[in-house]
C-alpha cells in the first residue's frame, strides 16, 4: 500500500539524526549493561565516520521491543553499521543521510553494492531514498535481489518519478497475491510502465495471470 511505503519512506529520513548524548540513557534504560555499552561504541565509532548512527540507535531499541537477547541485538547493530558503511561507499561521499540508511537497508535486503552504485548514476538528481525503499521491498517481497535491481533502474532510465516506483510496487504487490511469480509480477510491470511512458498506454493484459486449471476457455 502506497501509506506504507510512504511511512517507510520518512521513517528512513527520520532515523538519521545524529545519535545525540541522550541516546545513552534511552539505551541504558532498555538494554542491560553489557548490551548497552557494545552497542553504544558500534554507534560512536559510526557517528565519528559520519555515518546517520541515530538508525543504529533505532536498531537496539526495535530488538530490546522484541525481546532478543544481548548478544543478537550487538550482532544486529553491528550488521547494520557495516551496511550503512557499504551503502555510502556505493552511493557516493554526497549521499544524504536518508539516502544512505535506506541504502543500508536495500543492502540487507540482499541487493548488491554494484546495483547501488548503477541507482546512483540513473537518478542523478534529487533524493534516491523512494528508489532505494522500492527496491528493499521488491527484495524482501521474494523479488530476486538482481531482478529487483534491473527493474528499477530500468523505470528509472525510462524517466520514472517516484509515483511510478510506488505504482509498480503496489502493483507487484497485488500481482504476487493474486499468484505471480515475484520475477515474473516486476518483470511484466516494469515494463508496462516503461511502454506506456514512451506513448503506447500499458495494457491490462500486461498483468500476470495465474492460468486456470479448468480446460475451458476464459470468457471475454
Amino acid at each position: 500500500m502506497r501509506a506504507r511505503l510512504l511511512l517507510a519512506t520518512a521513517l528512513a529520513i527520520a532515523l538519521c539524526a545524529p545519535a545525540a548524548r541522550g541516546d545513552e540513557d534511552v539505551l541504558a534504560s532498555r538494554l542491560d549493561a553489557e548490551t548497552a555499552a557494545a552497542v553504544r561504541r558500534i554507534v560512536d565509532e559510526a557517528g565519528a565516520a559520519g555515518l546517520p548512527a541515530g538508525v543504529l540507535v533505532a536498531k537496539a531499541l526495535e530488538g530490546a521491543s522484541k525481546h532478543a537477547p544481548g548478544p543478537r541485538i550487538v550482532t544486529a547493530v553491528r550488521a547494520h553499521a557495516a551496511a550503512l558503511a557499504g551503502a555510502r561507499d556505493a552511493l557516493g561521499p554526497a549521499a544524504a543521510p536518508g539516502e544512505i540508511a535506506a541504502g543500508a537497508g536495500a543492502l540487507l535486503s540482499g541487493i548488491p553494492p554494484d546495483s547501488l552504485a548503477r541507482l546512483r548514476d540513473a537518478r542523478a538528481e534529487g533524493s534516491r531514498v523512494v528508489s532505494l525503499v522500492v527496491l528493499s521491498d521488491l527484495a524482501a517481497r521474494g523479488v530476486p535481489p538482481r531482478e529487483a535491481a534491473a527493474a528499477v533502474l530500468a523505470v528509472l532510465r525510462a524517466g520514472a518519478r517516484d509515483e511510478d516506483l510506488m505504482s509498480v510496487r503496489t502493483r507487484v504487490e497485488h500481482d504476487i497475491a493474486a499468484g505471480a511469480s515475484p520475477g515474473t509480477a516486476v518483470m511484466l510491470r516494469s515494463r508496462a510502465l516503461i511502454t506506456g511512458r514512451s506513448g503506447t498506454p500499458p495494457r491490462e493484459s500486461s498483468r500476470p495471470r495465474v492460468v486456470p486449471s479448468s480446460p475451458l476457455r476464459e470468457g471475454p
